[in-house]
């Protein structure tokens, strides 16, 4: 596969990016996930998440802002398209592939859905309707969303829930950082291999 120097940039670009990125205090401890769900007559569905600092999360959010937001101009999505197009025919087309589901799915909808008045909660469009609506914008349709859901649920764990499933974001996020490493830095290959590796502890 050949680079030009615009796409040169764009990965470096979107791996100085992941390099703030991965100096988020929220990786010093254990990421936020969903510890337990039950479910009885008396108390309908209730969750359990672990505990974490929303304060982290904002750090976090900022930090990834570059990388999450579509339009930015080194995102996951225009660094993943880089690749995707020249990727079309090989073994890494299947790598790719398996990148944008994590990214898209995370830890949990492949394996469980649970929804609440309708709305499914372990899903991309409900997490984006979050960042969209409270986190990075404040689009009123989607605003309105969440509030339901925090009335549901409470805020603390409707948060809680939705930050668990940034994992698959963020993990993916490094994924696609170890490819561009490869391309961009390949005399520092071998460390980003380290940094992939650590992006496994974040799977729930």
């Amino acid at each position: 596969m050949q680079f030009d120097d615009e796409d040169l940039q764009l990965l470096e670009h979107y791996l100085a990016n992941c390099d703030r990125l991965k100096e988020a205090r929220i990786f010093t401890g254990e990421f936020p996930r969903v510890k337990n769900i039950n479910c009885s007559a008396e108390t309908g569905i209730t969750f359990e998440v672990s505990s974490f600092s929303y304060g982290d999360v904002c750090e976090l959010l900022h930090l990834a802002r570059p990388v999450f937001l579509s339009r930015e101009p080194a995102s996951f999505e225009l660094t993943a398209a880089i690749f995707g197009k020249k990727a079309k025919g090989t073994a890494l087309a299947q790598h790719l592939k398996h990148i944008r589901s994590t990214y898209e799915h995370g830890d949990y909808q492949p394996y469980f859905q649970v929804s609440v008045n309708g709305v499914p909660l372990f899903h991309d469009k409900t997490l984006r309707d979050w960042l969209n609506g409270v986190e990075y914008h404040q689009e009123v349709d989607k605003a309105q969303k969440i509030k339901d859901l925090e009335s549901a649920l409470s805020t603390q764990i409707a948060r809680g829930i939705f930050v668990s499933q940034l994992s698959g974001r963020v993990r993916a996020a490094f994924m696609l950082a170890h490819l561009a490493t490869l391309v961009a830095r390949p005399d520092t290959a071998e460390k980003s291999i380290e940094v992939r590796n650590n992006a496994r502890d974040l799977q729930c």
